[in-house]
């Protein structure tokens, strides 16, 4: 089967990744600012409602993988080899660049090489340097999505039955992390059960939602066209809902603000696909749309915008760590927040494309934003169309 680029998830990328970013500079926001004052709390509830980016990357994952390889012959030794090497180079080189950038800040590596090394043998196996976790959770996906492929095209006709049981798991599993988890001792537990924000199982259900998507195409965009209003709708208002969730949390759950904003949480699945419905059903009317003369400076972004979105998110702890810097010189004029936070978000999405875009260009060096290049080969900066 001819593969084709779907612009739609080009759009989504672009604005999913800038939701990425905005959280990430919310939070050092939040975290300077009084706890339990009416602004900070304010500015929580919303935040609480963006934290579903994470969420439609793994989405996005599921749903170009399986467009690409359903309908097409499959060999698992040849996937893994294109797969986890382009991410294991990047995995292995921001893991080393993040150990030797902290390090420079701050008193917990010693200095010495031996110190250095198992810190990061420790940092590769449990992705925990800043925000690298996602590329861990991709290693493991890649791992078993061949499996998973095999499930969907040998049960073809038990879709709706295999989505629907994703849901109840994922709805159990978020209900165990919410309310069982955080009592229980975990001592001992491998690293991936207790910590279970960087274990697969926990996203599988965004993975298989991605999966049924790219199985059923045409007629879920049928149907998504056809109640566009309602989804609208019944997204605005299950923002005001996520928002009086997050107060709920807080004031009568008596969550700590970390796990108030916690995505691990039951009402996350279907706002998290609610939000995702909305930014594909938007990506989709922008596809349409694309290539007339008044988008062309606009597609021209969200094709940029797109292709730097793996690079942008493996840059992202630069100029966030200037931001944090910055933040601290305000706290005695904090109303200055409303027009410093809006500057943050664009100063570190601005800077971070610019360093993608630019490491994109460098033969060799791509790699390590997973691009393939070669010396002498000129690196494109827009997705060849017709490829994923």
């Amino acid at each position: 089967m001819k593969k084709t680029h779907l612009y739609e998830i080009d759009f989504m990328r672009t604005y999913i990744m800038l939701g990425v970013l905005s959280v990430h500079t919310m939070t050092i926001f939040t975290n300077q600012m009084d706890d339990e004052s009416i602004t900070s709390l304010a500015m929580s509830a919303v935040h609480s409602s963006m934290h579903v980016t994470r969420l439609a990357f793994m989405f996005i994952t599921g749903l170009v993988l399986f467009i690409t390889y359903y309908y097409r012959e499959f060999h698992i030794l040849s996937f893994w080899k294109k797969r986890l090497v382009l991410i294991a180079i990047p995995y292995l080189f921001w893991n080393v660049i993040y150990l030797l950038f902290r390090s420079s800040y701050s008193s917990e590596l010693t200095g010495s090489f031996s110190s250095f090394m198992k810190e990061l043998g420790t940092s590769l196996m449990q992705g925990d340097e800043f925000y690298i976790y996602f590329v861990l959770i991709s290693f493991q996906f890649y791992l078993v999505f061949p499996f998973l492929l095999y499930g969907l095209r040998k049960f073809e006709k038990w879709h709706l039955q295999i989505f629907i049981g994703s849901v109840i798991l994922q709805l159990v599993l978020m209900t165990f992390y919410k309310f069982g988890i955080p009592h229980l001792n975990r001592t001992g537990w491998p690293y991936l059960f207790s910590h279970y924000g960087v274990f697969v199982l926990t996203y599988q259900c965004w993975f298989i939602s991605g999966g049924m998507v790219a199985c059923h195409y045409e007629k879920i965009c049928q149907f998504i066209e056809r109640h566009s209003r309602a989804i609208i709708w019944t997204l605005l208002g299950s923002v005001a809902v996520m928002w009086a969730y997050y107060f709920y949390n807080r004031f009568v759950l008596l969550l700590t603000e970390n796990k108030a904003q916690e995505p691990h949480q039951p009402l996350f699945l279907p706002y998290s696909l609610l939000v995702i419905t909305v930014l594909f059903m938007l990506g989709r009317k922008w596809s349409h749309k694309r290539t007339e003369e008044k988008m062309h400076y606009f597609s021209s972004y969200i094709m940029l915008a797109s292709h730097t979105s793996f690079g942008m998110f493996l840059v992202q702890p630069f100029p966030l760590f200037i931001i944090k810097q910055i933040v601290p010189f305000f706290d005695d004029v904090k109303w200055l927040y409303v027009i410093l936070l809006p500057a943050s978000i664009l100063f570190v999405y601005g800077s971070s494309m610019f360093l993608s875009y630019w490491l994109n260009k460098i033969p060799l060096i791509s790699f390590v934003v997973g691009k393939k290049s070669k010396l002498q080969t000129r690196v494109k900066t827009v997705p060849v169309p017709g490829k994923l």
